[in-house]
């Protein structure tokens, strides 16, 4: 569990700082506050004190990172079209239903649900999810 990941939980190791782990999930240090915020009734009041051994939640991608990246494009493939999920996983809220054709964009594709041996979800800017199986860009 030592690796961190957007979506998942993290074990904090010795010399661990909320800074450090930031920097190895987001690349950006600065975004340490996005992991304090998740598991302040966790850390405490104190968010320079970590604990080794500590499960963390990773929230997904910051909004302020997430603003930054790169739309990607996909096109639904489904027969069936393809519901927009608030979560990775079909047991989630339906958000919007599109049809087959329909172009979407995500900036980022996580691990959810595996749906017929696929993992893949791609995320939107507003945090909504679908199943890249769907698409043609099956993988992300």
């Amino acid at each position: 569990m030592a690796q961190a990941i957007p979506g998942s939980k993290y074990a904090v190791q010795e010399g661990d700082t909320l800074t450090s782990i930031a920097q190895k999930i987001y690349g950006d240090g600065n975004e340490w506050h996005e992991i304090y915020i998740a598991n302040t009734q966790v850390i405490g009041n104190d968010p320079t004190v970590l604990s080794p051994g500590t499960e963390l939640f990773i929230s997904h991608m910051p909004e302020s990172l997430l603003a930054a990246l790169t739309l990607q494009f996909c096109r639904v493939t489904s027969p069936s079209g393809l519901n927009v999920r608030a979560a990775p996983t079909t047991q989630s809220a339906i958000i919007a239903r599109y049809p087959p054709g329909t172009d979407l964009n995500f900036v980022e594709v996580v691990n959810g649900e595996v749906i017929r041996g696929n993992p893949r979800w791609g995320r939107s800017r507003q945090g909504r999810y679908f199943w890249m199986g769907a698409t043609d860009h099956p993988h992300g």
